[in-house]
């Protein structure tokens, strides 16, 4: 491939030795993107361009990258075959003339001091052949770096460029992976919203059924209250009531009491008693007998003999 180099070039770190990278703008944005998606988890993608050789000099020029999905959940160090399908389909959807030339990286394994020995495994299980560059970053903030694969190690790079063009395959493949990450988080915002709703329903429920039974608790309570209310009442007239019959009952007992001591005088005479006749209200006509006359009467507990 004739390939020339890029007019608008600017430098990142020391670039020296047999090895120039080239980094299209659009690749470092998107790896960016990327790194702050993940959000301190694991992501990857396929770096996409050319390999060349010029003048005893190894050249990689990268003007595409695609997102490895599924890479968080992987099996082991090897792509399975449907990521690879993955990597291959969004590749020939979206990009023209292009191999795989490396891949890209952001994780804890891309910590500083790790990613020579932890991601060595996983390079050579899926990148090994044709010394393929290693791009990558520490999870939250921009710090990337550059390997390539040489003698079966991962050697880093002291520096490498960043060019510019208009690179309209990458502006556009950047914008479906920007929709379909827009679609994915309004799904997560609404399965968020979902159980959010779900939550405060539930809590709603809850919150009714407490105040039902307390109103229920409330309504017996008052009910218990009022019905204390009219047995005390009714207790009070009662005993009021009582107070009054005892009282009448009382009266009329003393009155009979009292009619039985004006009607009755008790006389006793000898070893007797006698009864005299009730009092009238006429006076009875007088008539004198003679003492001789009168007949001796006995009287006895058992009456008049």
């Amino acid at each position: 491939m004739d390939w020339k180099t890029p007019k608008s070039v600017r430098q990142i770190g020391d670039v020296k030795g047999k090895c120039k990278i080239y980094m299209e703008d659009y690749v470092i944005t998107f790896a960016k993107r990327i790194v702050k998606e993940a959000e301190g988890g694991e992501a990857a993608g396929v770096l996409l361009g050319h390999r060349l050789f010029r003048s005893h000099e190894k050249l990689f020029q990268i003007s595409g990258m695609v997102v490895i999905h599924d890479f968080a959940d992987r099996k082991g160090d090897s792509f399975s075959s449907e990521m690879w399908t993955d990597i291959y389909t969004d590749m020939k959807e979206n990009f023209s003339g292009v191999d795989v030339v490396g891949w890209f990286y952001t994780g804890a394994k891309a910590e500083k001091g790790k990613a020579q020995e932890e991601l060595l495994e996983l390079h050579r299980r899926n990148f090994s052949d044709g010394d393929k560059l290693l791009l990558c970053c520490p999870p939250k903030e921009w710090q990337e770096t550059c390997y390539q694969y040489e003698n079966s190690m991962l050697i880093p790079q002291t520096g490498y460029y960043v060019y510019y063009e208009k690179n309209p395959e990458m502006r556009r493949y950047m914008m479906e992976e920007a929709n379909r990450f827009v679609h994915i988080v309004e799904q997560e915002d609404d399965r968020v919203l979902r159980n959010i709703r779900g939550v405060i329903q539930e809590k709603e429920e809850k919150k009714k059924g407490r105040e039902v039974g307390e109103r229920r608790g409330f309504g017996f309570a008052g009910l218990v209250l009022i019905l204390g209310i009219l047995f005390a009442a009714a207790a009070w007239n009662n005993k009021t009531t009582l107070s009054h019959l005892n009282e009448q009952l009382t009266g009329i007992k003393n009155q009979i009491q009292k009619e039985l001591n004006t009607d009755t005088t008790m006389e006793t005479i000898g070893n007797g008693v006698v009864t005299p006749p009730a009092v009238t209200s006429e006076e009875p006509a007088s008539t004198e007998v003679p003492a001789e006359q009168v007949p001796a009467v006995n009287v006895s507990p058992a009456g008049v003999q």
